[in-house]
């Protein structure tokens, strides 16, 4: 086995494509930076300071090196001579936490030297330029403002006016400690979420992307609207495993929009189905989106047990938008795929039914009490070995070279914002401003627990804007989730409120970063393609009020109360997505439209002869529409046909 030249100094990432040289630098470091993580998950743990100060410096050098300082300006196929000379003063500035910070654990706490504010100094701005290059100014102004505001304290108004501090504190807390910028975010990250973009890239490599979506065709590729329903349930299967909506879109969408679009699905919708659909990925159970373990490691809940809860929200989300679906392609009268263009179920298990044993691994692990990032190292061994199983889906020396350095790569665009988060969370644990904002909430909702959750909807939408997923998650964890304790919401369903809400971002106009990229592949306009996401998930939108007022649907229940609770949302979401897209069987009239909008309230609301009444109004629209002459779109098929 060899690894191929081109492979080894070639390196695309979203910033710069990288060849020669500098290619070779980029993938060499991003495959080191996965091997010691992979060593670190599966054959022995990395002190605390390595764990996390590598996780930082690796994730510097390959942002210096892929991403230009000033998109058009800066060379996009070369780092600059400014790009080296950074990505050696973080080697030194990072390189001299990681040795240094046990003899300032032990010696210095409280009276830094002159070389832990120096490059306290350095470290904290090249953390701002690094999230900046990637993410854009605003994580990095929000960042600084809550730095500002350390000093600035006594001149704040009102709740928010503290006692300021010196600037020697504010630097040493932020860059020595493990508070700020090496804080539990980066813990986390380090510990948890890299190794599973690595496992993540191994299935890339290896082919498992292919295999989901290729299975999902055959599934439900004869059903009308068939590459809509791909979608739904490819990004079911593939968001599991990568836990991000936006590497979702980019792993499916380039498969599965342009089958929409050519069966009939108008471009912003089959951009909209899939940003939608995607963003379900992020609490998809096994892995679900990086967030959970941050959720996981502040409620102090396994992340079994998290997992677990959403696993009903996670199926009737991808089912309503699953309906959805149907329900579009019904009264747009759009066909099946055709049956020469789909696979054999049989043979496409066949063929990659080994890529489900790695996903079995990780999930026996956390059953048995292995923790999350060993079951994702023994996920990417078996991942390796089980594909030399066919010849067709070996990974070759350059598969594995290829996988690690991905790995590495496709951290970049999560993890370069992780120390400016560490930063924001510094800011706001050292001045108390995590229960100052958690009363201001709860003021303004009035002491109501529903306009609370209202306006933390409002909240994660507005943070969101600025942030991944995982960023809006993070902050709000300490803003807003207390504010709910407070009102008597227990600790885990109030965590689940803000993960859920910070999903909003990705297809909420106008910055919604999954509809975008969908809208990309898809050619369509953007905010049209939000606009359009934000229908098909509707659902998501009420999922947060129903952590908190039935609770049951996180499992939190004797067996029938969960059946029940699951039984009624089931009616609940197929009445709801007939509401909403105007057809059952055939198009609605505006009055039978209005009766499937009282039938979906009545069987949301928990009440015995509202849930009889809400079934009654389905079933006598259904029973109408069965008796009725009204037109049916003639090239409309049963949703299951096979």
């Amino acid at each position: 086995m060899r690894i191929d030249r081109e492979m080894l100094t070639t390196a695309k990432t979203s910033g710069r494509r990288l060849q020669g040289k500098d290619g070779l630098l980029f993938n060499l470091v991003a495959a080191a930076f996965s091997l010691i993580y992979l060593y670190g998950s599966g054959v022995g743990l990395l002190p605390p300071q390595y764990n996390r100060g590598c996780y930082v410096l690796f994730t510097m050098l390959l942002t210096f090196l892929g991403y230009p300082a000033r998109s058009g300006r800066s060379p996009d196929s070369r780092p600059s001579a400014v790009d080296y000379f950074l990505f050696l003063v973080a080697l030194a500035t990072f390189g001299y936490w990681i040795a240094e910070y046990p003899n300032y654990a032990e010696f210095r706490v409280s009276t830094p030297n002159v070389w832990d504010l120096g490059f306290g100094v350095v470290g904290i701005l090249l953390v701002l330029e690094m999230t900046r290059r990637v993410l854009g100014w605003t994580l990095p102004i929000l960042a600084v403002l809550f730095l500002a505001q350390l000093y600035f304290g006594p001149y704040l108004p009102g709740t928010l006016s503290h006692s300021g501090m010196e600037i020697k504190r504010i630097v040493e807390f932020s860059f020595s400690t493990m508070g700020a910028i090496f804080g539990v975010v980066t813990e986390t990250f380090a510990t948890f979420v890299f190794s599973f973009i690595i496992l993540g890239a191994f299935f890339e490599k290896s082919g498992a992307g292919t295999f989901f979506i290729e299975l999902a065709t055959a599934l439900t590729g004869r059903w009308r609207g068939g590459p809509a329903k791909i979608a739904v349930i490819a990004s079911g299967l593939f968001g599991s495993i990568s836990g991000s909506s936006v590497a979702n879109v980019v792993g499916t969408g380039a498969f599965t929009i342009p089958m929409m679009k050519r069966i009939g699905f108008r471009p912003h919708i089959a951009g909209a189905i899939e940003a939608i659909a995607s963003t379900g990925g992020q609490f998809m159970p096994p892995v679900m989106g990086a967030g959970v373990f941050i959720l996981a490691t502040i409620t102090e809940e396994s992340y079994l047990k998290i997992a677990v809860m959403n696993i009903i929200p996670a199926l009737l989300y991808f089912l309503f938008v699953g309906f959805m679906v149907d329900f579009e392609a019904l009264k747009s009268g759009l066909r099946s795929m055709p049956a020469e263009e789909l696979p054999s179920v049989w043979g496409t298990l066949k063929r990659g039914w080994h890529f489900f044993i790695p996903l079995i691994i990780v999930m026996v692990g956390l059953f048995t009490g292995r923790t999350p990032e060993m079951g994702a190292y023994w996920a990417v061994v078996a991942t390796t070995v089980l594909s030399w199983l066919r010849k067709d889906t070996r990974m070759s020396a350059n598969d594995i070279f290829g996988a690690l350095a991905l790995g590495g790569k496709n951290n970049v665009s999560a993890g370069s914002a992780i120390p400016t988060l560490g930063l924001i969370m510094g800011g706001i644990v050292l001045a108390g401003l995590g229960l100052k904002f958690s009363a201001i909430l709860v003021s303004l909702a009035g002491g109501s627990l529903f306009f609370a959750i209202i306006l933390v909807c409002f909240i994660s939408t507005l943070v969101g804007m600025g942030a991944t997923t995982t960023g809006s998650y993070i902050i709000l964890s300490v803003v807003a989730a207390p504010a709910l304790i407070q009102l008597g919401v227990p600790k885990v369903p109030a965590h689940l409120v803000v993960f859920w809400t910070a999903t909003f971002s990705n297809v909420t106009p106008p910055v919604c970063v999954s509809a975008y990229a969908a809208a990309s592949i898809a050619e369509a306009d953007p905010v049209k393609t939000g606009l359009a996401a934000l229908k098909y998930g509707v659902f998501l939108f009420v999922v947060p009020f129903s952590f908190v007022y039935f609770p049951e649907i996180l499992l939190q229940g004797s067996f029938w109360e969960v059946v029940h609770i699951t039984g009624r949302y089931l009616l609940f979401i197929y009445a709801l997505a007939a509401a909403v897209q105007g057809v059952l069987i055939r198009n609605l009239a505006w009055i039978p439209r209005l009766s499937l909008f009282a039938a979906a309230g009545l069987l949301f609301f928990p009440h015995f002869l509202g849930d009889i009444a809400g079934a009654a109004l389905l079933a006598g629209n259904f029973w109408l529409q069965r008796r009725s002459f009204g037109r049916m779109p003639p090239a409309a098929q049963p949703m299951f046909r096979s």
